[in-house]
């Protein structure tokens, strides 16, 4: 890999300041009905069909998880103690807002599911689980936010899903991925063009873990799914319309965590050239372990630990910074964060000094017009919501449940 002195400088300077927010932009709205193709990019001049509140948001029970809409400004989805989904984002006058999105009709949420963002990335997904046992989603087309129900996989009985992941095949049509509980199969709810569908994968042989799935990626345009399966091991399979088999990617000689995956995390990556997987996992040694193809083939690496910290989960995302140097965030048992990264020769580990007791998940994103530019978002025991961001020059901490 190609190391680059913009990366270098990113984690040489690890700063706790507070910065006012980049310039964003206003989400727009979307019609009802079939999903209609996007003819404008959200840059500016749309409104929230609901207004952006004047009051400080409840505390956040969890993230829903990040996208980056008009292809540079991030959306925060969250579910607050109030029972609603809550969207933190940015508009042209540099401000940050939150806007209450409610919930489905007459449907309370039990948990969050993923995010996706299709149409040039100017139209979001979020998709969550109702109390109804049903898959619903808040997604914007042109003219306004909506809530519309998915249902449920055909004779399957969901009493919870575990965070798993979203893709857009195509750029333009959405797949979510969800897990029965009875029969431990994963299902895609996928958009076609004109309807949605419900399609079993199956499981792999060893059946798949409570809470291990890793995440989606688009491989040559087909979704590429990695869990965790009951004996530790990394498995895959492809959605392309045949029937799933799955393949054993093994453990690098320890069992990988089960219980690994934070809500809201996506815990894989592509990073170039030539779009090569990277997979992140911890190992029941409270290492951190990456499974990544190159031109050789797979290949296991360490990442170990945080000098002195011991590690409570796989990363609470990652990410690609300019597309090239892999990016991991990591919650330690000591209260600590910390990020894991590829300068183009070594990895490295360094603490990020939170001004608070990090708690429960997060959510990375990097905008690919701001390729450069990573942001995580977290929360602390409080039920706030901080950033911790890349502004160019220095690493910035922000509560944005205080702006």
């Amino acid at each position: 890999m190609r190391g680059s002195t913009m990366v270098r400088r990113m984690l040489a300077t690890v700063a706790t300041v507070a910065l006012a927010a980049t310039v964003g932009t206003t989400p727009t709205a979307a019609a009802a009905g079939p999903e209609p193709a996007a003819t404008r990019s959200a840059t500016g001049g749309q409104l929230l069909t609901r207004s952006a509140t004047d009051t400080a948001p409840p505390p956040v029970r969890t993230i829903v998880g990040t996208v980056a809409v008009g292809d540079r400004y991030p959306y925060v989805f969250t579910i607050g103690t109030d029972g609603n989904l809550w969207i933190n984002w940015q508009d042209q006058t540099q401000g940050w807002n939150w806007s209450n999105m409610g919930t489905p009709p007459g449907v309370g949420i039990r948990m969050p599911v993923g995010v996706t963002i299709v149409d040039a990335f100017s139209r979001p997904y979020a998709f969550v689980l109702g109390t109804d046992g049903n898959l619903w989603s808040l997604w914007r087309s042109l003219t306004a936010w909506q809530w519309r129900n998915q249902g449920a996989p055909p004779g399957s009985n969901f009493v919870s899903w575990p965070s798993f992941a979203a893709v857009a095949v195509d750029g333009t049509s959405p797949y979510i991925f969800v897990r029965s509980d009875g029969d431990e199969t994963i299902w895609v709810n996928r958009w076609n063009g004109a309807v949605w569908s419900w399609a079993n994968l199956g499981s792999p042989p060893d059946g798949i873990s409570a809470y291990g799935p890793l995440g989606v990626l688009l491989e040559e345009g087909t979704p590429q799914v990695y869990v965790v399966g009951n004996y530790g091991h990394l498995w895959s399979t492809r959605v392309d319309g045949q029937a799933a088999i799955w393949n054993d990617l093994g453990n690098p000689g320890v069992s990988l965590d089960s219980g690994s995956n934070a809500l809201g995390a996506q815990n894989a990556i592509q990073v170039a050239p030539n779009a090569r997987p990277y997979l992140f996992a911890l190992g029941s040694d409270r290492n951190a372990w990456i499974r990544w193809r190159s031109e050789a083939g797979w290949q296991w690496h360490n990442l170990g630990s945080p000098p002195g910290q011991t590690l409570v989960s796989a990363p609470l995302g990652v990410l690609s910074v300019d597309g090239t140097s892999p990016f991991s965030f990591h919650r330690t048992g000591e209260g600590g964060l910390w990020i894991n990264y590829w300068d183009g020769s070594n990895w490295y580990w360094s603490d990020q000094n939170p001004p608070f007791q990090p708690a429960g998940g997060g959510s990375a994103v990097v905008a690919p017009q701001n390729s450069s530019r990573p942001a995580l978002f977290l929360l602390d025991t409080g039920g706030n919501l901080w950033s911790r961001w890349w502004n160019g020059s220095w690493w910035n901490w922000t509560n944005r449940s205080a702006t």
